[in-house]
Parts: C-alpha cells; sequence; structure tokens
C-alpha cells in the first residue's frame, strides 16, 4: 500500500481472506503455486504468492493465480472470482479494489 492509505496488510492475510472469499464458488479447485512459488513461501524467500495486492497509479489491484476445475466456463469461473475477491478485500481493509487480474494457470478434476 502507497503512504497515508492505512495500514499494510501482510500477503499471508491477503491471501487467506480472498480464499475464504473464493473457494466455494463453482469451477475454483484451489490457488495456483508453481513448486519453486511453494518452496519460497515455506522458507519465507517468495513474497509474490498466488494472491497479490498492489498500488499503482488508479488505485489498488488485486491479482489472483488460481486453478481452475476442469470443464468448468473459464470466464464465468474469472469473472465470479474477480468479484469476490474484489468485494471482500474491499469490504474488510475500506479501500475499493480498481482492477483485478485473474489468472487460471491451471486445471484440475477436483476428485483428484
Amino acid at each position: 500500500m502507497q503512504q497515508g492509505q492505512g495500514p499494510s496488510i501482510s500477503p499471508d492475510v491477503v491471501t487467506s481472506a480472498v480464499w475464504d472469499a473464493v473457494k466455494e464458488l463453482p469451477g475454483v479447485c484451489d490457488l495456483y503455486r508453481n513448486p519453486l512459488q511453494s518452496l519460497g513461501e515455506k522458507v519465507h524467500l517468495e513474497r509474490h504468492g498466488p494472491v497479490r495486492l498492489d498500488a499503482d497509479d488508479g488505485g489498488q489491484v488485486l491479482e489472483i493465480h488460481l486453478v481452475a476445475e476442469a470443464g468448468s466456463d473459464l470466464a464465468a469461473v474469472g469473472e465470479a472470482v474477480a468479484r469476490a475477491g474484489a468485494m471482500y478485500l474491499t469490504r474488510t481493509t475500506g479501500n475499493p479494489i480498481t482492477r483485478v487480474e485473474v489468472h487460471i494457470d491451471d486445471i484440475a478434476d477436483r476428485s483428484t
């Protein structure tokens, strides 16, 4: 967050909050982490997890990386995730999210 916009929120808290907001949505399997990201997060070297909240000149930007369920409408999944994540963070932080980028990085069967 930029100076003057309120308290800083840790990446772990942002990730947890967004996951809580989107995990029950149809077509969402998991947040996406590549193997190096997972290792880096465990040893606290990787600061760019599957959910990122940054500020740019236009306001707050939320980036979410997902694993979607095979056979689901990916566009609909992306739109639902963007809406839910932005609404939840706006409500909990008091800062409106001005842009959301949803990346579907992998597709999986929910049963696996």
